[in-house]
């Protein structure tokens, strides 16, 4: 016996498929996928009740997992799923900061900058965790980040410990990843050459929340000086290099009341810059507490979620490209929820959750430091605050538990659930539009004769 599975979004809107079939749109998030189906099929899914359809047919429904055993508790599924991603130690991710500095002040930050890098004993202390991990026999795939502060004030440090790690990379056969996250004012393209060739860095996560004024202003240089057209124009000079196609970038646009209304602008001048390209990703993301109160200038969920949607059919007619659903569940949501996952902040302490290094009040939440017994070899980091996510939201704690989007989410962020702000991301208020562009992308026409008949 089966039923319908309770993990689906249908669509409202109904489509004339270029085969001339009449379909809605089913994003599947138990796989993450989006389906068309005819209007009656949809109908019937959405009222709970098996399609008569053939064999054939009803397969494509269970392989999208919209049809699932009738005793099954999809829940219980979901949490066994991540239960065991969190457990898995043959995937090691390290986030490591190399100084506590950042020579941006962005008024939104919740972090405390102090002049601290990672050097001396922590260094060598952070050179051994890492290389325990990626020697240890049970490690199969390794991600190594650089985060801070701003990381690239740093940049030493990273050559440093890079030169140790890039040689164990092939030698052990890993799978691979490293990631940037750098407000991009210090790159040139020597340095972005360095990382992706010398460092082996897969990814650069920079913010640019504006055009030129508008994100000089929101992200000022303590030196009162501006970045803007220096990381438009490194991150163009890489995009012209070949010797750096390992590394992909990401722009990172933080929105909130000062700069909602520049967005559109900010993306037609970087499309016009030659950011259309299949090596540039854009996420736009509404500025949200990191330990400080930000409750003046945030935008409301449904505010942005709405701003959001045009944006994004912006970016669609500039060919930018961008995230239009997430198309892979969830497995480990942050590191927060996995003791494979840590940050070790530049005095060495280690922390679970990226957004507990360098917030003062934060402090007393590290697990541990990289000094301690089990640090010196691939332990698994000790058990933080959030590594019992999974079973809170099983136990029904949070709207999680209830929310047909949570096996592509996974609760998005256990901090701020915890602190009371509730972190649905943006698609689960705005599905209906991007449906409405997934459909466009892929050659279907609203069907205006149905829609006027509902």
């Amino acid at each position: 016996m089966e039923k319908v599975s309770h993990y689906k979004v249908i669509s409202d809107s109904s489509y004339r498929a270029p085969s001339g079939d009449d379909v809605r749109l089913v994003y599947a998030t138990r796989v993450s996928k989006v389906l068309p189906v005819k209007q009656a099929v949809a109908d019937e899914l959405t009222a709970g009740r098996l399609p008569a359809l053939d064999e054939e047919q009803l397969q494509v429904l269970r392989r999208y997992e919209l049809l699932v055993p009738s005793t099954e508790n999809e829940l219980a599924t979901m949490t066994d799923r991540y239960v065991a991603s969190a457990s898995d130690l043959s995937r090691r991710h390290i986030a490591l900061f190399p100084t506590a500095y950042c020579n941006m002040g962005c008024t939104y930050c919740g972090q405390t900058h102090r002049r601290t890098a990672l050097r001396g004993n922590h260094r060598e202390a952070v050179r051994r965790r890492v290389l325990a991990m990626m020697t240890d026999p049970q490690t199969t795939s390794v991600r190594v980040d650089w985060f801070g502060g701003e990381p690239l004030m740093g940049f030493a440090a990273i050559r440093d410990l890079a030169r140790s790690f890039v040689p164990l990379i092939d030698q052990h056969e890993l799978d691979w990843t490293s990631v940037i996250v750098t407000n991009g004012a210090l790159l040139d393209i020597r340095k972005i050459r360095v990382l992706s060739q010398e460092c082996r860095v897969t990814h650069a996560e920079i913010t640019i929340d504006g055009p030129p004024e508008t994100h000089d202003e929101h992200r000022p240089l303590k030196s009162g000086g501006t970045s803007f057209w220096r990381i438009v124009e490194s991150i163009r000079h890489a995009l012209d290099d070949e010797s750096t196609n390992g590394m992909s970038f990401g722009i990172r646009t933080n929105v909130d009341v000062h700069n909602e209304d520049k967005v559109d602008e900010l993306l037609t001048l970087l499309a016009g810059h030659g950011f259309a390209h299949p090596r540039v990703r854009f996420g736009i993301k509404p500025v949200h507490s990191w330990g400080n109160d930000v409750s003046a200038i945030e935008l409301g969920k449904r505010h942005f979620a709405n701003r959001e949607a045009g944006w994004l059919r912006l970016m669609r007619r500039l060919g930018l490209n961008f995230e239009m659903l997430p198309s892979d569940p969830a497995t480990v949501i942050c590191p927060a929820v996995s003791p494979s996952d840590e940050l070790v902040a530049p005095d060495g302490n280690i922390f679970s959750c990226s957004e507990q290094p360098l917030v003062d009040h934060l402090a007393d939440t590290a697990v541990g430091d990289i000094t301690q017994p089990w640090a010196q070899g691939a332990a698994p980091r000790p058990l933080g605050q959030y590594d019992d996510w999974a079973e809170e939201v099983a136990q029904g704690q949070r709207h999680c538990s209830s929310c047909e989007f949570y096996p592509t989410c996974g609760g998005a962020c256990p901090k701020l659930w915890r602190e009371g702000h509730g972190p649905c991301p943006s698609f689960k208020f705005n599905t209906q539009q991007r449906l409405d562009l997934i459909a466009d992308v892929n050659g279907f026409t609203a069907n205006t004769t149905l829609a006027s008949k509902q």
